[in-house]
């Protein structure tokens, strides 16, 4: 990308910062997967690209621009998609896009047929004003005592302008229906070296298989998790934090550690940081971490790792994460998506599981946010999980 490619959200993460060099030394060997496997009781999966699709920039729908998704999730009931926007209300007020994919297959384009636009809106009614949220991660909740289907849906809120991450549920017409409870250190604003970063706050969100938990993921550290500004020190650790969807508060948290160095030691600008742009449950223990990172000289960085949930230690209660007295979730590498067949990578920031396909394996599909940028594009990815 040319060093005048105009995103609100990669560059930043050109920029240098620290991290306790000490922790990484401490914590470096829990943070590998076990060797033996006991942690699975099997290799990693592997994953077959099987068909993909760019948008044309310009896309609209409904007298909508089509642009901005950061959260994906699919409906097997309906076989509608929905993904959410992160415009941030500048082009549409704060929306989801439904839409229907072609089944995953060799030699088919995957692009989307376009259903609906769903604005999502306050507890008064009306549409959420320009900038008072930032949409990043979107699943969908079933009720099976009510048969309801819900939009569970993150906001980074916007810390510059002072106003908290959130974690909201709305119905299918967008009216809003709850906002969960965050723990005090993931919404804490307006205090020096404390809470989360702007533009880096609640990116990744997964609901558990039987759909009584969601894991909301936070991109990068928050500032008191991560000290000086030390040049090539590793990224800090990114919480993610269970929440119990019946009573909406959080039950338990866990840290993961990005890989500091995602295009290698010796880089022209300086380390690029990684960062935690989705995440999504193979299971109640295995999550799937997808890892962002972009750089001046080389672009942009996506690679998928599996994260072992029981091996992490709950962080809850600690309102700041000191070197050795924590224990980071073990991951493991499943996917780099620069050795795909992929012509382009772009910036994949959602991820969810599609249909099965005819031989009962699991699909996984992503998707880019293209920042409203006419140098980047709309991907949508369709892959085969070779082994469960």
């Amino acid at each position: 990308m040319p060093p005048t490619h105009p995103t609100s959200k990669l560059p930043r993460r050109t920029l240098l910062r620290g991290g306790a060099v000490a922790a990484a030394a401490l914590m470096g060997a829990s943070a590998l997967w076990p060797r033996d496997g006991a942690a699975t009781g099997a290799a990693p999966p592997k994953l077959r690209l099987i068909t993909h699709g760019s948008l044309p920039s310009g896309t609209t729908f409904k007298d909508t621009l089509v642009g901005g998704l950061s959260g994906l999730a699919h409906d097997p009931a309906s076989d509608l998609w929905y993904a959410l926007s992160d415009d941030r209300s500048r082009h549409a007020p704060a929306r989801c896009h439904v839409f229907r994919l072609p089944p995953l297959a060799a030699g088919q384009p995957l692009l989307p047929e376009w259903v609906d636009v769903i604005t999502l809106r306050r507890a008064d009614g009306r549409p959420f004003a320009r900038q008072e949220v930032d949409p990043e991660a979107l699943v969908l909740r079933h009720d099976a005592a009510s048969g309801h289907t819900t939009l569970l849906w993150a906001s980074e809120g916007n810390v510059r302008r002072r106003i908290a991450p959130a974690l909201y549920e709305s119905a299918l017409d967008g009216r809003l229906l709850r906002e969960l409870s965050l723990p005090a250190h993931l919404r804490e604003i307006g205090h020096l070296r404390r809470g989360p970063r702007n533009n880096e706050a609640l990116e990744g969100l997964a609901l558990t298989p039987g759909g009584q938990h969601a894991w909301a993921a936070m991109e990068s550290a928050l500032t008191q998790d991560q000290s000086a500004l030390t040049p090539g020190a590793p990224p800090g650790p990114c919480r993610i934090t269970r929440f119990d969807l019946a009573t909406g508060r959080a039950d338990r948290q866990v840290a993961y550690l990005p890989e500091p160095e995602p295009f290698g030691p010796a880089m022209p600008h300086g380390p690029a940081e990684s960062g935690v742009s989705e995440i999504l449950l193979r299971d109640s223990q295995r999550l799937w971490v997808l890892e962002r990172a972009w750089s001046l000289a080389t672009g942009v960085s996506v690679r998928l790792y599996e994260a072992d949930l029981d091996g992490g230690s709950d962080t809850l209660q600690a309102a700041r994460l000191h070197a050795g007295r924590y224990r980071p979730v073990p991951k493991r590498l499943l996917l780099n998506l620069r050795d795909t067949a992929l012509p382009h990578v772009d910036n994949f920031e959602a991820m969810a599981w599609g249909p099965r396909l005819p031989n009962g394996h699991r699909t996984l599909v992503m998707c880019s946010d293209d920042n409203f940028n006419p140098l980047q594009v709309t991907q949508f990815v369709g892959f085969e999980v070779m082994a469960e």
